[in-house]
């Protein structure tokens, strides 16, 4: 799987709300859409998503930085992070 582009993301949808928008990409993404964590700010709830692009480099990733604690470049490269704000704007990650 490839990162969403620039491109691509200027072509979403505009959503309404956080809801509709991971109804999107959940649709469009299915298991490689994962939920991280959210966190509440004066702007309201963002919610964090990680779209996976390398998988076996996440799941080994993942299990490194369980076993270790170390957050090595290849996991850091295997998803795409992805913002999503209660009112459903979303800002994805094009590092």
């Amino acid at each position: 799987m490839q990162e969403i582009t620039r491109k691509e993301e200027s072509e979403l949808p505009v959503f309404r709300s956080h809801e509709e928008a991971i109804r999107f990409f959940e649709e469009k993404y299915g298991e490689k859409f994962v939920f991280e964590e959210s966190s509440d700010g004066e702007e309201g709830i963002r919610f964090y998503y990680r779209l996976i692009i390398d998988e076996d480099a996440y799941i080994k990733g993942s299990a490194d930085l369980n076993s270790t604690g170390y957050i090595g470049l290849e996991f850091k490269k295997s998803y795409q992070p992805i913002q999503i704000k209660e009112d459903g704007s979303v800002l994805i990650d094009h590092s």
